[in-house]
């Protein structure tokens, strides 16, 4: 009874540990904190946008029903092209009024995620309307690798030279497993061979 119950404390206590070293060397990594960073210009023309983290600010168009905002874009663009003539010169006259720089104009995005997951963007603009606009998914566009879901192998004991085999399955955040393998009897109990299986059951983490 005794030798039972220190066999149940140490398999216990090595579940536990197991449990724990597992947790310590898979656990998810918590994101960096947003901070502060300044904006780059780049070579091209183009820029690394500033951030600036700010968990009250709201959005400036809608957000659909159960979406969450990620992050809030605003962009401001000195159209190149100049603008049109306010007035055009009398007939007869050759006289043109010199032309305009288009005001700036003003884009804000959203960020969001919806209630299923996937990312979208809003945008908006208080100096006109959208009149195309595309997400272009790259990174979830690439193909993914197959989930393998299944395991299964030989095994040996070598204090008794016996053999079995094993088969593992992945459900979710479970995973079940079964073992058959051979039993050897005490030498003084005629050394014979049997037959034993276990099924195991385990989450993953």
């Amino acid at each position: 009874m005794m030798d039972a119950t220190k066999g149940a404390i140490t398999l216990g206590l090595v579940f536990s540990l197991g449990l724990g070293t597992g947790w310590m060397l898979w656990r998810p990594k918590p994101a960096p904190p947003a901070v502060y960073h300044p904006p780059i210009q780049q070579g091209d023309g183009s820029q690394v946008i500033e951030v600036k983290p700010d968990a009250h600010v709201k959005p400036p168009h809608q957000i659909p029903h159960g979406a969450t905002v990620e992050d809030e874009v605003q962009v401001v663009v000195q159209p190149n092209q100049p603008a049109a003539p306010a007035s055009l010169p009398p007939s007869g006259s050759v006289a043109l009024e010199p032309s305009r720089p288009c005001p700036p104009v003003t884009v804000d995005l959203s960020v969001i995620r919806m209630a299923d997951g996937t990312r979208r963007v809003v945008a908006s603009s208080p100096d006109g309307s959208i009149l195309r606009a595309v997400q272009i998914p790259v990174e979830a566009a690439k193909p993914q690798s197959k989930m393998l879901k299944w395991a299964a192998g030989p095994s040996w004991n070598p204090s008794d030279r016996t053999y079995g085999a094993w088969v593992e399955r992945d459900a979710g955040p479970l995973r079940f497993g079964a073992d058959l393998y051979q039993v050897r009897e005490p030498i003084a109990a005629g050394g014979r061979l049997s037959v034993a299986g276990m099924i195991r059951i385990g989450i993953r983490f």
